[in-house]
């Protein structure tokens, strides 16, 4: 007689690795990485949306409801029956568990100051993209180096235009750095009423670490999973 196999535990499952793992951080830009970490589900507009009207916020010029509606426009007139099926399964999903996962506040704020370093080397003159040629002779006496961060108009104006996925990309910080701009402190414990530091756990973005080394794992852990190369991992 065959004996049945006892549920799986997660014990050893680090938080946020479910929503995590389906990241592909060659095709998702940093904002869309912050908002599927911070709504628990790849499906984040739908899950935002939800929120929104559970918080009495309008609908109108809200990004979430004109994201959600562009990709219920794609999924019901493009033809595609199975495509269309697909996506409104994986809207019921969210709905049904989407919320906000472990450790999101952590997370969101540790890949946001990814992208800020990232943004500060762009900005940089001496990492400014050449022209392209049709911006060459379409505007002949701009200066030969422009930011990353702006394209050109017909007019000749800058607009943004880059959103950046962090596939590849790297910083001149290392997870040290990020760690300091993070908010933190000690972790306290009531003993016999009175609060008591206890030096060796501290608290990070509202999550509670065993140590800084475990903080600074965890840094190294997001870095890996969105192929971001901090300034030691180059």
């Amino acid at each position: 007689m065959k004996k049945k196999r006892g549920k799986k535990s997660n014990r050893g499952r680090k938080p946020n690795r479910a929503v995590r793992s389906g990241i592909k951080p060659d095709l998702e830009t940093l904002p869309e990485v912050i908002n599927r970490i911070i709504y628990g589900s790849p499906q984040w507009p739908m899950v935002a949306m939800r929120q929104s009207i559970k918080n009495s916020l309008q609908l109108k010029d809200n990004p979430f409801w004109n994201r959600l509606c562009a990709e219920f426009e794609r999924a019901v007139l493009n033809g595609d029956d199975a495509a269309a099926a697909d996506w409104f399964r994986r809207q019921a999903n969210a709905i049904e568990k989407g919320g906000s996962p472990q450790r999101a506040q952590f997370n969101a704020k540790v890949v946001y100051l990814f992208g800020h370093s990232l943004w500060e080397i762009l900005g940089r003159p001496e990492n400014w993209r050449p022209l392209t040629d049709a911006e060459r002779k379409a505007f002949p006496n701009l200066p030969p180096r422009v930011p990353h961060v702006v394209g050109l108009t017909p007019a000749g104006k800058f607009t943004d235009v880059v959103t950046l996925t962090p596939a590849g990309k790297f910083t001149d910080q290392t997870a040290s750095d990020i760690y300091d701009a993070l908010e933190k402190h000690p972790w306290r414990t009531l003993v016999d009423g009175r609060w008591i530091e206890d030096k060796r756990q501290v608290v990070v973005e509202g999550w509670r670490f065993d140590s800084k080394e475990r903080v600074m794992e965890a840094i190294h852990d997001l870095a890996t999973d969105l192929q971001f190369a901090l300034k030691k991992q180059r």
